[in-house]
């Protein structure tokens, strides 16, 4: 994180609450030293804010490494943090469509979800070489998205679609070989079927 970020072990260690000084030790230590485990929660934490900051790639394999590595639930509450999702969302209990939709209008309310899904098209229209239904499902919500017809608040839930497929800290991770993209095509598909319901109900 020191080497991506550019922070001194001053300021790393005010994030972990350790001393530079212990900082600057581990940095000595031969290659193949693991840091005590009892760390670990703090350097997770100082890793997702630092994600949450944009100084660091949440697709760096290292970045992932830490952020599911301690266990199942340690990656669910990093996904909760990195989507702007309250405790709310129990790991273990069913979730409803009501409630995915819920989530999904909470982190598209977020404006700085908006901003990257605005700033990526570019990757996200790469996802629809993955198939027929994945670009059907994409457009449908980039055109909810750019649509000058709808509301702000309208697109929320689009925009929560399309952050969810961008990110890679998400609930399955998505370096996971094609279990992976399970969730974000699953997700994708309640976010489409939403505003298709929607439309037809209008009219």
């Amino acid at each position: 994180m020191l080497n991506r970020t550019g922070d001194s072990p001053e300021e790393f260690g005010r994030r972990i609450g350790l001393s530079g000084m212990t900082i600057r030790r581990w940095l000595r230590k031969p290659e193949g030293f693991r840091i005590p485990r009892i760390y670990l929660p703090a350097m997770r934490e100082a890793c997702l804010a630092l994600v949450a900051e944009g100084r660091l790639d949440p697709s760096l394999p290292e970045v992932q490494s830490l952020l599911f590595s301690a266990s199942p639930s340690a990656g669910y509450r990093a996904a909760l943090r990195n989507l702007g999702l309250g405790e709310n969302f129990t790991q273990g209990r069913p979730v409803s469509r009501d409630q995915i939709l819920s989530g999904l209008l909470q982190i598209g309310a977020q404006m700085p979800k908006q901003t990257d899904v605005e700033g990526h098209a570019s990757e996200v229209s790469a996802f629809k070489k993955l198939g027929d239904e994945w670009s059907s499902r994409i457009t449908t919500l980039w055109n909810i998205v750019r649509s000058r017809k709808l509301d702000l608040p309208d697109k929320f839930i689009a925009y929560g679609a399309l952050f969810y497929l961008l990110t890679p800290v998400d609930f399955i991770p998505d370096n996971i070989p094609f279990f992976g993209l399970i969730d974000d095509f699953a997700i994708l598909g309640l976010a489409a079927s939403y505003y298709t319901r929607k439309s037809a109900g209008d009219s």
